[in-house]
């Protein structure tokens, strides 16, 4: 396995700052030294009519990694849908005309399908590594990211299939003079305990890299989950009694538990989160509400593209900061609606984080929700 990519880097004019404070400089996009890799990982994770892979999204990659695959409890893969099947060979198209060695993926599991995991990987191990094998070799393709979160009582069975699976994929590359790419994703730590079914120790040298989920930390979930108000991303401060829903606090955890920053990457989401019947802010600051329940329940839309907001209505600027969780952010008292979102400013201030920490890059999730003229990426980019 091998991951040397050469893009871009942001870098700022801002002098530097402790740990836990920031700056307000937003940052200027500059092309890569030869010594500074940096990963820009583009996940695609829906597929529906109006859903399309964009050249002008994947010329701005360096990998992109496409969940259309699904496994079964025999660790045989198939493509989700049509939809899903067209848009993947799209981009294999698309990929061998363009000048950025893109690297394109599979990835398998997510929140949909990751109930065979333990039942493929316990008894038909083999047989599920061959299958992403021949998989990568049959479709000319980079590489495969497993979206496994809480592996649990699977923990050492987990580890001993990625080392596996490396070897496999070690074995073909020779065959094919290529080097392929494993990437696996972690869980946010200190939240669910989920970081306790990952054997890094096991893990780290049999993978490329690791997408971080440094996200969802607040969300209008229908359930108890759903409030407080606060940001999907905040970079510092969770605020009480959830001061570890934040991404530094994410970010450190594995960078301490494996002293190896450049494994790792810092997740930008896309998407657009509302509440709905929010009420008076907390005691932290104003990015933490309270918010009325209807019928038991938090309203609001979890996951909301960019185009969705715009032609709904719903107005991203001018949009308000709050300096302590560096979050950008819309409230309307008299709507009692909430919005959280990235922009320059968080944007500027999370490949800040990245640079200063010596992470690997960031993965976004998901390209397909930025707008079609795609302004959060070419603000990553451009």
């Amino acid at each position: 396995m091998n991951d040397n990519n050469e893009d871009y880097v942001l870098s700022t004019a801002a002098s530097p700052q402790s740990e836990f404070s920031g700056t307000e400089t937003v940052g200027i996009i500059q092309p890569f030294p030869t010594n500074s890799p940096i990963r820009v990982i583009g996940y695609y994770s829906e597929f529906y009519d109006k859903f399309i892979i964009r050249k002008s999204q994947l010329s701005k990659l360096t990998h992109a990694i496409v969940a259309c695959v699904t496994m079964n409890s025999e660790g045989e893969l198939h493509f989700k849908n049509d939809i899903a099947q067209r848009e993947f060979l799209s981009t294999i198209n698309k990929s061998k005309r363009m000048e950025n060695k893109l690297r394109v993926m599979i990835s398998i599991g997510g929140h949909d399908n990751s109930e065979h995991f333990s039942s493929a990987m316990e008894s038909s191990r083999n047989k599920f590594v061959d299958s992403i094998v021949s998989f990568i070799a049959e479709h000319q393709i980079d590489g495969v990211n497993i979206f496994w979160e809480a592996p649990a009582q699977s923990k050492f069975r987990y580890s001993e299939f990625l080392a596996t699976l490396s070897d496999k994929l070690s074995e073909q590359g020779r065959t094919d003079d290529k080097q392929y790419v494993i990437s696996i994703v972690a869980p946010r730590p200190g939240i669910d305990n989920w970081e306790s079914g990952f054997d890094l120790d096991g893990i780290i040298d049999h993978v490329d890299f690791i997408n971080v989920i440094s996200m969802d930390y607040y969300a209008p979930w229908p359930n108890e989950w759903g409030k407080p108000v606060g940001p999907s991303a905040a970079l510092y401060s969770g605020g009480a009694p959830r001061k570890q829903y934040n991404v530094d606090y994410t970010m450190r955890y594995y960078i301490e538990e494996t002293r190896q920053p450049g494994k790792f990457n810092l997740v930008i989401p896309f998407y657009v989160r509302l509440w709905k019947n929010v009420g008076e802010k907390l005691k932290e600051s104003e990015v933490y509400r309270d918010v009325e329940l209807k019928d038991g329940k938090v309203e609001g839309v979890p996951y909301m593209d960019r185009w969705t907001a715009e032609h709904e209505g719903w107005k991203l600027t001018p949009a308000s900061w709050d300096e302590k969780t560096k979050t950008s952010y819309t409230y309307n008292p008299e709507a009692k609606t909430f919005l959280t979102f990235e922009d320059a400013r968080s944007l500027a201030e999370k490949m800040q984080y990245v640079n200063e920490k010596n992470l690997g890059g960031v993965w976004i999730w998901s390209v397909h929700t930025d707008d079609d003229d795609n302004t959060l990426l070419n603000l990553l980019l451009s």
